[in-house]
């Protein structure tokens, strides 16, 4: 198999996987527009179809590729991911954040999403920054009609109405990491618009799916916001728990199927690419959440590669010596190594 051969199948296989990713998108997407008129009976044949649409995906790639050619690809990708040895994958990032002039402490988790396989580097809780908006996120998708009645409540409204600011808050708070989008959502979390109600409530759902290393207790800053805090520690997260929250929404099950794909879509809209997307291939789609301030630099991602889906996360703290450009800089080298190690 010629080297040319190889790389227009990685290309290939890369462009079916977003193709599928695309698809499910959209599809989502019109299922809750007709949720929301109460079509349950059309939504129930678009899930059909979704599934017959996925179907007549893979009847083409086997029509174009051959059933030989598929068995033979099967094949080569077992044996491709043997070939990764993840021990040197762990010993080469530990090697470059200890050369690295950049001070201190620093967390990386790794998972190929096509073998199941996963690397832990120094996986400790640290102050989250903006990367609680995901924990934030999930628990928004969740709770929708609650938060939906709550802002009526609060703020004399319609549904309709209410859906739309939720929405847009929802947007603003991943995309462009707003802060005051963050605060208001966890208000929307009580019925009198309490934020510290509201960040019990979330830290309970939080907790009632596993992610044990998370807390949301304080509001973020700048904001329009005064300073709020439950007393109870500051907003903390891990790589592994970030990790679980990104693999739980690419296999469509963080809250539901629909609801994944469009807090997924919210993260290939991400505004914030200079971290882990600066590292991989142009061209690359990258889901991915950064948070940052003067002490810390984070970025967590998943990375749809030519050939390798993967996890990515890391989190560093007391970097303030050198500062968080610095930091950013091997945040880029980190995931410029994984990139190569997964997708050779």
């Amino acid at each position: 198999m010629g080297e040319e051969w190889r790389r227009l199948d990685r290309q290939f296989k890369r462009e079916q996987r977003v193709r599928k990713t695309r698809m499910r998108i959209e599809i989502a997407a019109l299922v809750i527009v007709l949720i929301a008129a109460g079509t349950g009976l059309i939504v129930m044949r678009l899930r059909k179809n979704d599934g017959d649409a996925q179907e007549a995906l893979l009847t083409e790639t086997e029509t174009e590729m051959g059933s030989t050619e598929e068995e033979s690809e099967s094949e080569a990708a077992a044996v491709s991911d043997l070939s990764i040895d993840y021990e040197e994958l762990s010993n080469r990032i530990e090697e470059k954040i200890e050369a690295d002039s950049v001070s201190g402490t620093w967390s990386v988790y790794v998972k190929n999403l096509n073998a199941g396989e996963s690397i832990s580097i120094n996986n400790q809780s640290m102050y989250a920054a903006s990367l609680i908006k995901l924990f934030v996120m999930m628990s928004c998708y969740e709770n929708m009609d609650d938060l939906i009645s709550n802002y009526c409540t609060i703020n004399h409204t319609d549904e309709a109405t209410a859906a739309y600011v939720i929405e847009d808050r929802l947007y603003t708070m991943i995309v462009f990491s707003r802060n005051e989008s963050y605060n208001e959502l966890v208000r929307l979390h009580s019925s009198t618009g309490s934020f510290t109600t509201g960040c019990r409530f979330v830290n309970s759902y939080i907790m009632d799916n596993a992610f044990a290393d998370t807390g949301v207790y304080t509001t973020l800053h700048p904001s329009d916001s005064t300073y709020e805090t439950t007393g109870e520690g500051t907003n903390h997260t891990t790589v592994e728990d970030c990790g679980a929250l990104l693999e739980a929404i690419y296999c469509g099950e963080c809250v539901s199927f629909a609801d994944s794909m469009e807090m997924l879509n919210l993260l290939l809209q991400q505004d914030t690419t200079t971290k882990i997307p600066a590292g991989v291939p142009e061209g690359i789609e990258v889901a991915n959440k950064t948070g940052e301030t003067d002490d810390e630099s984070h970025d967590v991602a998943i990375v749809f590669g030519e050939e390798t889906d993967y996890i990515l996360c890391v989190m560093s703290t007391g970097v303030e010596e050198m500062g968080t450009g610095n930091a950013d800089a091997l945040i880029v080298e980190i995931s410029s190594l994984v990139y190569e190690f997964l997708n050779p």
